[in-house]
C-alpha cells in the first residue's frame, strides 16, 4: 500500500487534528496515511446549583454520550480526509464491548459513505475482541493494522508465538497486514528504546507484511521546561531515529515514518482540564520552535505569530504563507497585534499540527 517514503501521524480523533487534516492540500494527502483514535467525552460540569455526580454517574454519561457520538465518526472522517485509506484505532475506549459495537458502526456507515478504514488491533487485547475485529475487517476487505508496542519486543520469541496465534486463530495472512511498531514517548535517555529499536531486525515476517512503520514521540508533556519569553528549541528524536533506519543496513526492510506531530504520545484525560498556556509550536527540520506564553492571555498569540512572520530572526525559520494553512493562519494573525479574534488553544493546536503535517510531508518528499 506504501513504502518507507511516506508518513503515518498518530493522531486522537478531535476537533483541531480533524481541520488540521482537513486542511490538507490533495497532494499533501497522497503522502499520508493517518492513524486516528478517538476519545471519551469529557464529563459535563454540573450547571449552577446541580451537585457534582460521582464517578459511576460520570461513567454512564460519558460512554452515553460516546454511543450518541460514535455513529458521527465515519461521517467526520469524509469531512476531513475523504475516502484515502485510513488508520482506525479504538484502544481508547473503555471497554471490549464499546470498542466492537463502535467499530462495527463505524466500518458500516463507512463503507456506505465509500471510506477506506483499516482497523487496528493489538496482541494486549482479548482474543474475543481480536476475533471479532478481524471478521469485519475480513468482511470489508481492507486489511487490518497490527499494533506493537515496546514490551512486545522484549522477548520477540514470545512475541513469535503470538503473532503466529494471531495469524492461526483469524485466518489471516501477513501480506494482508499493516505492521505498525509504536515506541511511544522517547527522549534522549531512553537507553530501552535504542536496545528495543535494534530488536526490530528480529521480528517474524518483517519483509512479508503489507506495510511496516515505526512510531515514536519526542514531544514533551508540558511546556514546564520553558520559559515564557525565550524560545526553545526541542529535537525531533523521532526523524532522527527514523533518518538511522533509512540508512542503516541492519534491517531486511526499511521502514515508514510515524510519529505523534506536536502532542505527546501518552493521553492522559485529567491533562484535558488544565488551561493551557498561550505558547506557539512551530515544528522545524530537526526540531521544535517553542515560543511560550502564559495562560489566560490570547493575545500573546498574536506576539508570537508576528515575530515568526515578520522578524527577520525568523526568516530562515518561517516557511511562508503559501506553504500551508497553518502557515498563513500565522502570517495573518502576525498582521494584527491587536486583532480582536487571536484565536484560542484548540485553533493554535490545529495551526501547529497542520505545519507540522505540511512540514513532514515535504522533508520526505524531498529525501534523496
Amino acid at each position: 500500500m506504501f513504502g518507507p517514503k511516506h508518513y503515518v501521524p498518530i493522531l486522537k480523533w478531535k476537533k483541531a487534528e480533524q481541520k488540521a487534516l482537513q486542511e490538507l492540500s490533495a497532494n499533501q494527502k497522497e503522502w499520508i496515511t493517518p492513524l486516528i483514535q478517538p476519545v471519551m467525552p469529557q464529563p459535563k460540569a454540573p450547571k449552577k446549583g446541580q451537585r457534582a455526580k460521582n464517578r459511576e454517574e460520570q461513567l454512564e454519561e460519558v460512554i452515553t454520550d460516546f454511543k450518541a457520538k460514535s455513529p458521527k465518526i465515519a461521517g467526520e472522517i469524509v469531512n476531513a480526509w475523504g475516502t484515502l485509506p485510513i488508520f482506525l484505532d479504538l484502544s481508547l475506549i473503555y471497554t471490549p464491548k464499546l470498542i466492537i459495537e463502535a467499530l462495527a458502526q463505524i466500518l458500516a456507515t463507512g463503507s456506505k459513505l465509500g471510506t477506506f478504514l483499516i482497523p487496528v488491533v493489538n496482541l494486549s487485547s482479548d482474543k474475543n475482541t481480536l476475533q471479532q475485529v478481524s471478521t469485519l475487517a475480513r468482511q470489508y476487505d481492507h486489511g487490518l493494522c497490527l499494533r506493537l508496542v515496546r514490551a512486545d519486543l522484549i522477548d520477540v520469541k514470545t512475541l513469535s508465538f503470538h503473532i503466529e496465534d494471531l495469524l492461526a486463530d483469524n485466518n489471516l495472512s501477513p501480506a494482508g497486514i499493516d505492521l505498525l511498531v509504536d515506541f511511544n514517548a522517547i527522549d534522549e535517555q531512553d537507553q530501552e528504546y535504542h536496545d528495543l529499536f535494534e530488536e526490530i531486525k528480529n521480528i517474524p515476517y518483517l519483509t512479508q507484511w503489507r506495510t511496516f512503520t515505526v512510531a515514536c514521540g519526542a514531544f514533551p508533556e508540558d511546556l514546564s521546561s520553558c520559559t515564557p519569553g525565550i524560545d526553545k528549541y526541542i529535537p525531533r528524536l523521532e526523524w532522527k531515529q527514523w533518518l538511522y533506519a533509512l540508512s542503516s543496513d541492519r534491517f531486511p526492510r526499511k521502514p515508514t515514518f510515524a510519529d505523534y506531530t506536536i502532542r505527546h504520545p501518552i493521553y492522559k484525560e485529567s491533562n484535558q482540564f488544565f488551561q493551557s498556556s498561550s505558547s506557539l509550536k512551530y515544528t522545524l527540520d530537526e526540531s521544535w520552535l517553542i515560543m511560550r506564553g502564559k495562560k489566560g492571555n490570547l493575545t500573546q498569540y498574536l506576539g508570537h505569530a508576528n515575530l515568526l512572520s515578520r522578524d527577520p530572526h525568523y526568516s530562515s525559520m518561517f516557511r511562508g504563507a503559501a506553504f500551508s494553512f497553518g502557515d498563513a493562519f500565522i502570517a495573518k494573525k502576525g498582521q494584527d497585534l491587536h486583532d480582536p479574534k487571536p484565536g484560542n488553544s484548540t485553533s493554535w493546536i490545529l495551526v501547529g499540527i497542520n505545519h507540522h503535517l505540511a512540514n513532514t510531508v515535504d522533508q520526505i518528499a524531498n529525501l534523496s
